[in-house]
């Protein structure tokens, strides 16, 4: 009987020391944190300020990177931009014609001008002389002798002015003029790159893939680009942010293995790696539910997760775990 008693206890000893020991190297080959799951989040604005009159997103959808969220009225920048157009294409035609020089039949036109101003001065001079000579002569007042001599004056400038013309028409157009045009329009299409450029930045596209975690405006409202429209949350990459103290802190390494476990899927891990390692301390987090944990110095270490299936989300409480052999 004693012999059996012993034998039930040396059972009960070896039981107690094997766990004991299993209990103290579980402890040293295996790190077991806890925190949330966090995602990289990314606020998105419109570019120009204008009334909203399409929002297409609201919390919890998912969206791919550019894909249109929301637009503003740009009805008059689309007005802006048909004008700017249309004298873009009046500038070219002006532009080729300068470079194809003059036409013959415009400078017809401007000898035919030239000989209709030759016979008015013509017809000056010839009035203007028997004024003259009949003012000499006493016959006519100097008031109309004046009105004479200026019709004749008129008529010689205008001659000269016609003549002129038809000079440069017939010289064609010089080369400072055909690049005064060509400067005009370059200056023309750069108006309109920035009124396209506008008329772009109505729409709203995301950035990334990923979730709207916050929508902070409506439609018809006024759109500022100070401030945010939506933020999204990049959720297939996202991270756990957990805390270590410093004599653990010899045990990991930026690149080591970890695996994540959370209770909404208790039998299930994902797999992890060590990302950033704090290089300063820090008293823990408010968020560390007891006063002794809140004072002790610990050091931040970022956990990037796989989430293939999009599972974890944002908020979501997990432990992880990081072998440390």
């Amino acid at each position: 009987m004693k012999k059996f008693i012993f034998l039930i206890v040396l059972i009960f000893a070896l039981i107690f020391i094997y766990i004991f020991f299993k209990d103290k190297e579980d402890e040293n080959s295996l790190l077991v944190l806890s925190g949330n799951i966090e995602v990289k989040e990314v606020n998105v604005a419109f570019e120009l300020s204008g009334r909203i009159k399409e929002l297409n997103k609201k919390e919890g959808d998912k969206v791919e990177e550019m894909e249109v969220l929301g637009k503003i009225d740009g009805e008059k920048i689309e007005k802006e931009l048909e004008l700017q157009s249309e004298i873009l294409e009046e500038a070219k035609i002006k532009l080729q014609e300068l470079k194809k020089g003059s036409r013959e039949q415009e400078i017809k036109e401007w000898e035919a001008n030239l000989k209709a101003a030759e016979v008015e001065m013509e017809k000056a001079k010839k009035d203007f002389q028997r004024a003259d000579f009949l003012y000499k002569n006493g016959a006519i007042s100097v008031a109309i002798y004046e009105e004479f001599k200026k019709i004749m004056e008129l008529s010689e400038a205008n001659y000269q002015k016609v003549r002129e013309k038809l000079d440069l028409i017939k010289e064609g157009p010089r080369e400072e003029e055909i690049k005064r045009q060509e400067k005009k329009i370059k200056q023309i299409e750069a108006n309109i790159k920035i009124i396209e450029d506008n008329l772009r930045d109505t729409i709203l596209y995301s950035p990334i893939n990923g979730v709207v975690l916050q929508k902070y405006t409506e439609e018809g409202e006024i759109a500022n680009p100070s401030h945010p429209v939506y933020t999204i949350g990049k959720i297939d990459e996202p991270y756990v942010k957990v805390y270590i103290k410093e004599d653990k802190l010899g045990l990991i390494k930026i690149g080591q293995e970890a695996e994540v476990f959370s209770d909404t899927y208790p039998d299930k891990s994902y797999s992890g790696k060590i990302t950033y390692i704090s290089s300063e301390a820090e008293f823990t987090p408010k968020n560390i539910q007891t006063k002794e944990e809140r004072t002790k110095l610990v050091f931040e270490v970022k956990v990037d997760v796989k989430n293939e299936k999009e599972e974890l989300k944002p908020g979501m409480p997990v432990d992880v775990k990081i072998k440390l052999k």
